[in-house]
């Protein structure tokens, strides 16, 4: 029974520790988009990290869930003797549950941070075409002013 409380045991360590990178990546994303120019490399390799962070979590569960539902029974009739353990696991998932909670305000917050990111360089590329149509448009017209059509000039007076 140990054996698979501390099982448990590792495997919250293990989440709050992708859930510490999963924060630090969202982060470096932050100021990625805080900054005047965004590497776009860098920003897609942040973000296939959390994915595989996620995916890791994911599989943290379930491997969680098969061991605790093996348990469960045994943990609940014997609460006295397991009780500094399921202690100690309370308060790692209650920390868990606190950086979840971090993470998802992070994510809203970068989110927003996209979209205004992205609407910041479509308007400079819109302001860019408009201003290279604009210098076009003047050469155009300043041709037209200054052409001298070919003249005829008599030298008999």
């Amino acid at each position: 029974m140990d054996t698979y409380l501390d099982m448990l045991q590792d495997s919250l360590k293990k989440k709050l520790e992708i859930l510490s990178k999963i924060m630090e990546c969202q982060k470096q994303e932050s100021d990625m988009l805080k900054g005047e120019s965004m590497d776009m490399e860098a920003f897609d390799k942040s973000i296939n990290e959390k994915v595989a962070l996620a995916e890791s979590l994911d599989s943290l569960d379930d491997g969680f869930e098969k061991v605790y539902d093996r348990i469960r029974e045994e943990m609940i009739n014997n609460k006295g003797s397991y009780a500094n353990q399921i202690r100690a696991m309370q308060n790692m998932i209650g920390e868990i549950s606190e950086k979840n909670v971090l993470i998802q305000a992070e994510e809203n917050r970068i989110r927003l941070e996209v979209d205004n990111f992205a609407k910041r360089e479509s308007a400079a590329l819109r302001q860019r075409r408009d201003n290279g149509r604009a210098a076009r448009s003047y050469y155009n017209n300043m041709k037209k002013l200054n052409y001298v059509g070919s003249q005829f000039m008599d030298k008999k007076k």
